[in-house]
C-alpha cells in the first residue's frame, strides 16, 4: 500500500508514524510545503521565556526522525491538483499515484479579511513566521496583538515579561471567551487589568491592519493603536486548497468525514485542522482546532486505511495554560453553551484549598444536565498549577459520569498534596447547584 500524507504538522506526523507501525510493508511518502516539519507552534514563546537554548529546539518531530521510521519526507513541495478517480496528485514538482492519501495541511492565522497578505503583521505559528518576529522583536518597544484567545493572552504573558508594552485587542467582551464563562474568571480578570505594560481593549473588534514606515497601525472599531510590530492571532481557520473543492466541505470550510476521517472521495482521508470533531456533550460536530485533536485523529484515520472499523471518538475542546500567575483549564461545555444543549442544565461552584496545608483556593465550576446529573463540562481556575486536574475531569465527561460518581471516585488522601476531600471530590460536593 502506497500513502500518500500532504502536511506535515501534528496530524499528518501522528499518522505517519501510527501507519509504519500498523503497516510494515507500505510505502509512505510525507509531503510538507515549507522548509521544516513539526515546529510547536507556541515554540517561539518557549523560546522567549528560556525554556528552550533556541528557535531550532521547537520541534517535536524532524525529517530525519520520520526518515529513521523508513519514512519519506519531502519538503518544500506543494500539492497543486487532485485527481481522486485516478489516485493521482499533481505537485508544483511532479506527478504522485496513491493507494491512500490524508489530507494534514492544517489551519492558518492569517486574517485575508483584515488587510492584503503582503501587509499582513505577524504570526508566530510556524517556524519561519518566528524567526521574523524574533529578528524584529529585540529593537521593539510596542506591540499590538489582535485575538484574545488562548494564543494571543500566551503572547501577551511573554511579551509583557519582557517588558514589552502590550496593546491587547478583543471583538468580545473578555478574553478566553470560548473555554471559560466571564463571571467564573471574575478573579483572574480583576488582576489582570493591573498588570503592568498591558493594556486591554475589549468589545473592540478590528477593522483594518496596515504597516507604516516605524511599525504597524491597527483600527479598531473605537481607536486607531501605533506600535512597533503587530501579532495575529485569531481564530485558526481550515487552510483553504482549491483541490479542496471537489470534495464535501462544511459552511466553514472544514472538509466533511466520515466516521472513520474518509472524505467523500474514495480512499482520501482528512484529519487535523481540516475537519469537524465530534462531539459527545451534543452529539454534533464543530470546529476544534487543538493539537490533541489533530494527533488522535490523524492516530485514527492510520488504523482506517486499510479497513474502516476504528471510528474516530471526537474530542471535548480541553485545554489549559499558565498566564500571569494563574493556571486555567476548561473541558466539555462551558455555561454559554447552554443553548447548544437540547436540556436543561445546572451549575455548580465551588472553592477549595490546594491541600490541607497549602491554603491557595482554587475555584472550580461544573456544568450538570438537570434531569441525569451528568457532568457536561468543567473550568478550573488557581495560582495553584492544577492543570492535570482538567483530563481527569475530562475523562469523567466522556465516560458521561454523574455528579454523585464524581463524589464518590477513590482517590488517595496526603496532607501535602490534597485536602481532606480530593480535588474532583469536592467539586462534585460543590456549593448548591443553581438552575439554568
Amino acid at each position: 500500500m502506497k500513502i500518500v500524507i500532504i502536511g506535515g504538522s501534528f496530524g499528518g506526523i501522528s499518522c505517519a508514524i501510527e501507519a509504519r507501525k500498523l503497516y510494515p510493508e507500505s510505502e509512505i511518502l510525507v509531503i510538507e510545503k515549507k522548509a521544516h516539519i513539526g515546529f510547536i507552534p507556541s515554540g517561539m514563546l518557549l523560546y522567549l521565556e528560556g525554556k528552550l537554548p533556541s528557535l531550532q529546539d521547537a520541534f517535536f518531530c524532524t525529517k530525519e526522525q520520520l526518515e529513521q521510521l523508513q519514512i519519506q519526507v519531502s519538503l518544500q513541495e506543494t500539492m497543486v491538483t487532485l485527481d481522486p478517480s485516478n489516485h493521482l496528485i499533481q505537485t508544483d514538482q511532479r506527478r504522485i499515484t496513491y493507494d491512500r492519501l490524508i489530507l494534514a495541511t492544517g489551519s492558518s492565522q492569517e486574517s485575508e479579511i483584515l488587510l492584503p497578505i503582503n501587509e499582513a503583521p505577524m504570526t508566530y505559528k510556524d517556524y519561519e513566521a518566528a524567526t521574523q518576529f524574533i529578528q524584529k522583536l529585540a529593537s521593539a518597544k510596542s506591540i499590538t496583538i489582535v485575538g484574545a484567545g488562548q494564543a494571543g493572552m500566551e503572547a501577551a504573558n511573554t511579551l509583557t515579561a519582557l517588558g514589552k508594552q502590550v496593546h491587547l485587542v478583543e471583538s468580545m467582551t473578555y478574553p478566553l471567551f470560548k473555554y471559560f464563562d466571564q463571571s467564573f474568571l471574575a478573579p483572574f480578570l480583576g488582576e489582570l487589568s493591573q498588570v503592568e505594560n498591558l493594556q486591554l481593549y475589549l468589545a473592540e473588534p478590528t477593522v483594518a491592519i496596515e504597516s507604516t514606515e516605524t511599525g504597524f497601525k491597527v483600527e479598531t472599531a473605537s481607536r486607531t493603536l501605533v506600535s512597533d510590530l503587530a501579532l495575529t492571532t485569531v481564530n485558526v481557520r481550515p487552510r483553504p486548497h482549491p483541490a479542496f473543492q471537489q470534495l464535501d466541505l462544511h459552511s466553514d470550510h472544514t472538509i466533511w468525514t466520515d466516521d472513520y476521517l474518509e472524505t467523500s472521495a474514495k480512499d482520501v482521508f482528512a484529519v487535523g485542522d481540516l475537519i469537524q470533531i465530534y462531539s459527545p456533550i451534543t452529539r454534533d460536530t464543530a470546529y476544534m482546532p487543538l493539537v490533541n485533536n489533530a494527533l488522535r485523529s490523524g492516530i485514527a484515520a492510520a488504523r482506517n486505511l486499510q479497513e474502516k472499523k476504528a471510528p474516530f471518538r471526537g474530542g471535548l475542546r480541553t485545554v489549559g495554560t499558565q498566564l500571569f500567575g494563574w493556571y486555567l483549564a476548561s473541558t466539555g461545555m462551558t455555561e454559554s453553551d447552554r443553548f447548544f444543549y437540547e436540556q436543561a442544565i445546572t451549575v455548580k461552584t465551588f472553592t477549595a484549598k490546594a491541600s490541607l496545608i497549602d491554603a491557595t483556593p482554587i475555584h472550580g465550576k461544573l456544568i450538570i444536565a438537570k434531569a441525569s446529573g451528568q457532568v457536561l463540562g468543567a473550568q478550573l481556575l488557581s495560582k495553584f498549577n492544577l492543570l492535570e486536574k482538567i483530563n481527569l475531569l475530562a475523562f469523567a465527561i466522556e465516560k458521561k459520569s454523574t455528579l454523585s460518581e464524581l463524589a464518590q471516585k477513590d482517590f488517595f488522601f496526603h496532607p501535602h498534596f490534597t485536602d481532606v476531600f480530593e480535588l474532583s471530590n469536592a467539586m462534585a460536593l460543590g456549593s448548591a447547584a443553581n438552575e439554568v
